[in-house]
């Protein structure tokens, strides 16, 4: 039987593996590195206070109990080191278990969690240096943009999880650039890849979901792996007529404008303000500054309407939530929390903070409608309506949430979100440390050293 790696045609495979293979650092925009390292330290921040969720813990402790098997990779936050294909579950279920993680408009899913979790891993395993960390970011980051650009909204409409499904070729293709693999090897992996693909929509606000980012992690840097030591798969694993393309999204991609021009400075990323679902991210912003307008009446609303635009009846989960993972992708609960509380963020979604009877009325009242007039963007625009008592009336809308590449975080708000986060784990001089370094990682001659950094005291 034959091995197809050697097909010459020009498929999606090839493109990839051409692209990539040959991608230089001087190639790459100064605005679209700049754009990686904050993508690093904001999903290092993520992780961090994501590593003490209990999907997390239970990720981490079952890798534990079957063994660590060759120890060199640093689990973020649980003061240890596990086998590279371990510490990638772990550090990607942490990166995505308290929906924190940024977000691509294009891609529809979050591209950070998992080529971030993946690479440091197995960076520090090959003792890979800062720059070449980061490179093989930007290669994966471009690849799963691109392909995201073209292939949905059909691969969402599915039901499928892109951070996964999709989110598995691009991470793949990193983890390949990192291990500086050849054409062969690299097609060979991205064939493994496209039969890794999975991820359904249907467990989101549950742990399963994070644990999405975790699986799409570790599978990444053992399709790299096996590629590297020979290993081999069907060079239309992408392309051909059972193909990933075919199944998962019904259609094929036209040619891939790799770097034509980047993605990371064309679409940018969405840095998340606050812990919750990026559809609800508008609307949280729209009952926030309802809540400084209304001051003290806010006991007084009795009535609330959120206008939404028809991405977000597919997105969100609807009903009550009863726990704080089904909060987190709750529009009904992430508008009642931010009238309640005046803010969103980590103390918001508590089993106390849930539990709250002015927040459970707020909850009870909230109607969800379709409009019609709301931009289509991709950033799921929303207007927050309040009746109150009296027959007073107020309103917010807001088409582009805050963390969007046009409302971009002030550098003082990143810093902020890091140190917060960060805090779950570290000490403050150790928080100041890893900023330092992620701040100048092109210039770490290995990355070792921020990843057992990274661990924190066990």
């Amino acid at each position: 039987m034959t091995n197809k790696i050697s097909a010459t045609h020009s498929n999606s495979i090839d493109q990839i593996v051409a692209w990539a293979c040959s991608l230089k650092v001087e190639q790459v925009p100064p605005a679209a590195f700049a754009l990686a390292k904050k993508a690093f330290r904001d999903t290092v921040a993520v992780s961090l206070s994501g590593s003490q969720l209990d999907s997390t813990c239970i990720v981490t402790k079952l890798s534990m109990e079957l063994g660590t098997g060759h120890a060199q990779s640093s689990v973020i936050g649980h003061g240890l080191k596990a086998n590279v294909l371990a510490a990638a579950l772990s550090n990607g279920t942490a990166a995505h278990a308290e929906l924190f993680d940024d977000n691509s408009e294009p891609m529809m899913s979050h591209p950070s969690a998992s080529l971030v979790s993946a690479l440091l891993p197995l960076g520090q395993s090959r003792n890979s240096s800062g720059v070449d960390v980061l490179l093989a970011y930007i290669v994966g980051f471009e690849i799963n943009v691109v392909l995201g650009r073209q292939l949905n909204p059909t691969m969402y409409e599915a039901g499928w999880h892109v951070t996964r499904t999709l989110g598995v070729i691009g991470v793949t293709a990193a983890c390949c650039h990192l291990l500086k693999l050849g054409p062969e090897a690299f097609k060979a992996a991205l064939g493994i890849a496209a039969s890794m693909a999975s991820g359904l929509r249907q467990n989101f606000g549950t742990m399963t979901m994070a644990l999405h980012a975790g699986l799409t992690a570790r599978d990444a840097v053992q399709a790299a792996l096996l590629a590297e030591k020979g290993f081999l798969s069907d060079s239309d694993a992408l392309d051909g007529k059972y193909g990933f393309f075919q199944q998962f999204a019904g259609m094929q991609p036209k040619a891939l404008p790799l770097g034509q021009p980047f993605e990371l400075v064309k679409s940018g990323i969405i840095f998340k303000p606050y812990p919750s679902g990026a559809p609800t991210h508008a609307a949280v912003f729209a009952a926030l500054s309802l809540h400084d307008q209304l001051k003290g009446h806010i006991q007084d609303i009795e009535g609330i309407v959120c206008l939404v635009h028809p991405w977000n009846f597919m997105t969100l989960r609807e009903g009550l939530p009863a726990d704080t993972l089904r909060a987190r992708v709750s529009m009904r609960y992430c508008v009642a929390a931010a009238l309640r509380y005046g803010a969103l963020g980590s103390h918001q979604f508590t089993d106390e903070a849930i539990a709250d009877q002015q927040l459970q009325r707020f909850m009870k009242l909230i109607e969800i409608k379709q409009a019609d007039n709301l931009p289509d963007n991709g950033l799921f625009p929303a207007e927050v309506e309040v009746r109150l008592k009296g027959g007073r009336n107020a309103s917010v809308r807001c088409d582009i949430p805050p963390g969007a590449p046009d409302m971009p975080m002030t550098e003082a708000e990143a810093e902020q979100k890091y140190r917060s986060c960060a805090s779950v784990v570290l000490d403050a001089a150790t928080i100041d440390k890893t900023r330092a370094m992620i701040h100048g990682i092109e210039s770490l001659s290995s990355i070792s050293e921020l990843c057992v950094l990274l661990e924190g005291k066990n």
